[in-house]
């Protein structure tokens, strides 16, 4: 009797770590963005003049290809002729343009025109202008909003939009926006739709809040990184033990965020994501096999400068140019302590709760093998580029 009590016992006991094992699987796995590293980029430039406004906004052509009407017109954009290209600008861009871009100054909104359409290398460019105009732009309430491509990528685009104070003329305004630093910086999204603007201090400030979101957006959504920190702290630490994990973490991937965004030191992608799911599967192991784990600190600096590159990816397209860098880098990797710290504060106490259920070995077990099994995976999909795992 007292057999088959130990054995049910036992049974209930393997029943229950399953059940933990699944519900962290599936909490892992429950959201699912279309791919954390993977934005939809484009870039515009604004060249604000005494009497008119010269842009030009710039997509590679699978994002452009994407704008409402240009595949029902059935071209091959790759070999567009002149009467093609005009009836893509006029029937598909003008209409396009003037749904979903406005300019405002002083609450007054003008209209963008566009003025031509081409093919540069690997991206198109759509030329806008304002003319007749007459204005101080350092007195005078700016309002940009921009509203392309959310639809078409369920708010997925952004669009790193530079503006440059100058009067050259429009044959000259490509070689400033080539050489030139641009004056302030705003990131378009579907959360920022609209920059306001009307001087540089102001300006200065929110790129600097700008950057900061960014951050705290990318860890968020940065899956991988998610895990990781579970990983790290799952096995149960002394709050000691745990602030010096998380500040050699902080330290290592701070220092190649910015080596990588300088490109001073530069790592293949591909290698990058590879490495951060082995880290990944490391730890989850190393939690599975050891109840003790010494110099973790150590494991998790040479792991995060690894993370580091990874976060690098994505903010190198967001960096115009080395004089506003250190000020990009150092907000956004404030911004992802930001993110990292929310997602301490909502996974301590839940580990706490969690372990006044269970043992904290079961607790350890349950989680460190949900996680191998998904770092697993992110490792066998990048390293193969299989792209069979959707985040």
């Amino acid at each position: 009797m007292k057999k088959k009590r130990v054995h049910r016992m036992r049974r209930q006991g393997f029943k229950k770590l399953a059940a933990l094992f699944l519900g962290i699987a599936l909490l892992l796995f429950a959201a699912t963005p279309v791919f954390a590293h993977d934005l939809y980029l484009g870039s515009s430039k604004w060249a604000f003049g005494k009497d008119r406004i010269l842009s030009t906004i710039e997509f590679d052509p699978g994002l452009f290809e994407q704008i409402k009407g240009i595949k029902e017109l059935g071209y091959d954009l790759d070999h567009l002729t002149e009467e093609q290209l005009r009836d893509l600008t006029t029937k598909v861009i003008q209409p396009y343009i003037d749904e979903k871009l406005s300019v405002s100054i002083n609450d007054r909104v003008y209209p963008e025109k566009v003025v031509k359409l081409e093919r540069e290398g690997t991206l198109w460019k759509i030329w806008l202008k304002i003319s007749d105009l007459n204005f101080d732009w350092q007195e005078n309430q700016v309002s940009i909003a921009y509203h392309l491509l959310f639809e078409e990528t369920s708010n997925q685009h952004v669009n790193i939009g530079y503006v440059y104070y100058t009067d050259a003329d429009d044959d000259a305004v490509q070689a400033v926006f080539d050489k030139t630093q641009p004056n302030l910086q705003y990131i378009f999204d579907s959360n920022h739709t609209v920059w306001n603007f009307s001087d540089k201090t102001a300006a200065f400030l929110t790129d600097i809040a700008t950057f900061v979101v960014l951050g705290i957006k990318h860890i968020l959504t940065g899956y991988d990184h998610i895990a990781f920190l579970l990983a790290l702290i799952v096995i149960g630490l002394s709050v000691r033990e745990a602030i010096k994990i998380i500040t050699s973490f902080t330290v290592a991937h701070s220092i190649t965020l910015l080596l990588a965004a300088m490109n001073i030191v530069n790592l293949n992608a591909k290698f990058v994501e590879s490495v951060i799911a082995l880290s990944i599967c490391y730890i989850a192991v190393e939690n599975l096999f050891s109840k003790q784990v010494n110099y973790r600190w150590l494991v998790t600096f040479m792991f995060g400068l690894v993370h580091g590159f990874g976060f690098a990816s994505v903010l190198r397209e967001y960096v115009a140019d080395k004089e506003n860098l250190v000020r990009s880098v150092v907000s956004f990797n404030v911004g992802v302590e930001l993110g990292q710290l929310a997602i301490l504060l909502v996974a301590l106490p839940l580990l706490y709760l969690i372990r006044k259920r269970f043992s904290p070995r079961t607790v350890t077990v349950a989680a460190s093998a949900a996680i191998f099994l998904v770092g697993f995976l992110w490792f066998v999909d990048r390293l193969f580029n299989l792209q069979w795992v959707p985040f």
